[in-house]
């Protein structure tokens, strides 16, 4: 019987190859940690300039927008019942 060995060994490892490897991962997770950075600081300088922009107090901008969202409900379901009602006639007025 040949003594052969089936498991692997580090030996069979490029070394190299790892380093370079764990390298590149490093660089990259810093370049996308400072990409991520600059975009929150984007983020917040644009909420600032817009808040500044604004010119209302927090509780008056939040029922601006809590109106304009619920006028926005009441235009999309009318316009959804207008639609339904001039496409499709009820069951009870069809003709068999």
């Amino acid at each position: 019987m040949t003594d052969r060995r089936t498991d692997p060994l580090l030996q069979d490892l490029d070394r190299r190859l790892v380093i370079g490897a764990g390298v590149m991962l490093a660089v990259a997770s810093l370049a996308g940690l400072a990409g991520s950075v600059m975009c929150g600081i984007a983020l917040i300088d644009a909420s600032r300039r817009w808040y500044r922009r604004v010119d209302l107090a927090p509780h008056e901008l939040a029922n601006l927008k809590l109106r304009q969202a619920k006028a926005a409900m009441g235009a999309g379901a009318g316009a959804w019942s207008d639609a339904e009602r001039s496409v499709y006639s009820p069951r009870s007025g069809r003709r068999r």
